[in-house]
Formats: C-alpha cells, structure tokens, sequence
C-alpha cells in the first residue's frame, strides 16, 4: 500500500511531478512485471491454485474460505478451466507491482533516489517475490497488505504533532490503514499481526499523542473489519470457514531451534547472493556505525525481524507467508543503510561493491527464468 513516510533523512518525496527518477523506477517494475508474466505463462498451475481459481472443482469452496480475497481475485479473471494458465494469475501480477511501487515510494521518501534505486533493484530481481507474484496465492497480497500497515501507521505517528485536528486531517491515511487490513486479514487472517506492529511503532513515536494514536488505530482497524466481513459477503459461516481454518497454535521450542533458524538463513540466500551480501555487510555496518542507528533505519530491521519470529511462532497461521513479506522490509533497512555508506568516506568502495551485488542479484534473477524457456 502506497504511504507517505517522514524521517530524519527524508531527502525525496518534495518533488511530485514525474521525472527521470520516476521513469527509472517504472522501467525497473516493468522489468518486473515482465519476469513475472513469463513465469506465470511457463509453469503449471498447482492443485492449490486451481482450488482457488475454479470453483466448480471439488473442496474449491473451503480452500476459498481460508483466503476469499484470493479466490474472488483469482475467479474474477479465470471465466473457465480453459483459460490461458496466466489469466487468473494476473491480479497477482499486479498486486507485486502495487508492493513494489510501495516500496519505491517508501524507500525514496526516507532516503532520496539512491535508497530508492537500491530497494527496488533488490525488489525486481528477488526470485521469492517474483515467483509469489506470478502465482494464485495469498502470499504477495498478505505482503502488501502487511508494508502498507505498518508503514502507514508510521506516516501517521509523523501526523500527530501538527496542531490540527486529527481524525479529520488523516482521514485518507485511516482509510489506507483500514484498506490494508482488511485485504490483508482478507488474504490470511494471521496478517493482523501487522496491527500490533504498527501501533508500537505509534505509541513509540508520540509518547504525548498516545490517545489519538490509539483511536486513529481502531478506527483503521475497524474499517479493516468491514471491509473483511464485505469480502465475506457478510456471511456468519463464510466468516467462521475463514476463523477455524487458522491455527495459532505452536511449539514454543520452534523459536529456539536451530535447524528453523538455518532454513531462514537458507530461504535468504536462495533469494540471490547479492541480497546475502548486502545484507550481511549492512547488519555489520548499523553494529559498528553509529551514524545508521536511526528510527528509520531500525524501524524496518525490526518489523522484519517480527515477522520472522512470527513465522517460526505460528507456522501453520503465517510461516512461510511471514517470511516471505519479510522481505520488502529487509529490502528498505538495506537501502537505508547503504545510501548512509554512499554519503561515507568510503563511498567509492561501498558503490563498486553494491554495483556488483546488485547486478549478482539481477543476473540470478534473469539466468534463472532463462532456465525455464
């Protein structure tokens, strides 16, 4: 979900005509959009997928209580069996470029241009994303829905200092905030989670406001459940499919074990060398610079971090989801921590090294699709 965010180093965001940053950044999702188009032409649908996007097949009717929004978006562009493989995959397609273009917005708006480029090239060449993209699941929409709770949630804890009257002046942000709930909780219940989130980061952020944050928060969540029991045609049943096919229940011992944390690191780097790389080198960097340790660039760190004890915590709630929507926020903590290094001493260096990884991470991307032709 598209936000506005303010922070110390909003460099960007002032200019709002479309310029030479903006057609660069389009031309990266339309890179994007055409890897995921390819992927989603070449592979087969899997029995999951076609659940949700013919409801004529048998037990289609509870796979699409557990996500209506994926299966209303799925059904909407697949009129029969006979439909090309893409077709309904494509609301998806869409929804991975609606996710990119937050993040470019977001990115841009905390840390200029450069942060921007640096996000969204990790963003167009991320082999999970892409592949969640191009498939009918509710995956790339929970992800969507979960940046654009949080983020949206930290643009208005920025609101709340001006001497104006709050619920008025915010009410297109609650109206974000209640839209990325409700598609979220509407894809997968467990993306609540994201409330929680994003009233933290609230109430962290005016201490003297916590009131009005509290209010503007249920006031989105309620939207948020609105907009959920719609997508559930207000029906008491499709809405109680949708609750009792959702587990939060887990071994404690899941958060401490090792092997869970290796399959983590694992899925991190099966997503390309170069987000490894950067990665690693930007963690290095926020423990040994204190110039990184900001809100915003801890404030992405954390949410991903969250996320990734939250999929441990309820693997059959969230798992893999969670992880998966991890990634955008690793995407910005990066950009913010390497567009600090390229206003360092050692900008030089820190350039070769990010031009390497970045087209590392572009060429796995690209060689792996190639795979597929």
């Amino acid at each position: 979900m598209v936000t506005t965010v303010a922070g110390p180093t909003n460099l960007a965001g002032r200019h709002r005509r479309f310029g030479a940053a903006q057609v660069a950044a389009a031309l990266l999702l339309v890179v994007f959009a055409g890897q995921c188009l390819w992927l989603a032409a070449r592979i087969p649908m899997s029995p999951g997928e076609m659940l949700y996007a013919y409801p004529t097949l048998p037990n289609a009717e509870s796979q699409a209580a557990s996500s209506p929004v994926t299966a209303l978006l799925a059904r909407t562009f697949s009129p029969s069996a006979r439909s090309p493989v893409w077709l309904p995959r494509l609301p998806f397609v869409v929804t991975g470029l609606l996710l990119g273009a937050s993040v470019w917005y977001v990115t841009r708006r905390l840390y200029g241009n450069m942060g921007g480029y640096i996000a969204l090239m990790l963003y167009s060449f991320s082999p999970s994303l892409i592949s969640y993209s191009a498939r009918v699941h509710p995956q790339i929409v929970a992800a969507w829905s979960l940046f654009g709770c949080i983020f949206t949630s930290i643009a208005v804890a920025h609101t709340l200092y001006a001497p104006r009257e709050v619920f008025f002046w915010n009410r297109k942000r609650i109206a974000l905030l209640g839209i990325a709930i409700g598609l979220g909780a509407a894809a997968q219940l467990s993306t609540v989670l994201a409330v929680g989130v994003g009233l933290a980061f609230m109430l962290y952020l005016v201490p003297e406001r916590r009131p009005a944050a509290l209010g503007i928060m249920a006031s989105g969540t309620a939207l948020g459940m609105l907009i959920l029991c719609a997508v559930n045609r207000f029906s008491i049943a499709r809405l109680q499919a949708q609750l009792g096919g959702t587990s939060f229940s887990a071994p404690a011992t899941t958060l401490f074990s090792a092997p869970a944390w290796r399959m983590i690191a694992v899925l991190i780097l099966h997503d390309g060398p170069g987000l490894m790389l950067l990665l690693l080198i930007a963690m290095g960097t926020l423990g040994v610079w204190r110039r990184t340790r900001f809100f915003g660039n801890l404030a992405p760190l954390l949410a991903a971090l969250v996320l990734i004890v939250g999929g441990l915590a309820f693997p059959t709630a969230g798992g893999l989801s969670f992880w998966i929507s991890a990634f955008p926020f690793l995407f910005v903590f990066i950009a913010g921590v390497w567009a600090d290094l390229l206003q360092s001493r050692h900008a030089a260096m820190a350039l070769g090294i990010l031009a390497a990884a970045l087209a590392g991470q572009a060429y796995f991307s690209l060689e792996g699709l190639w795979r597929l032709r």
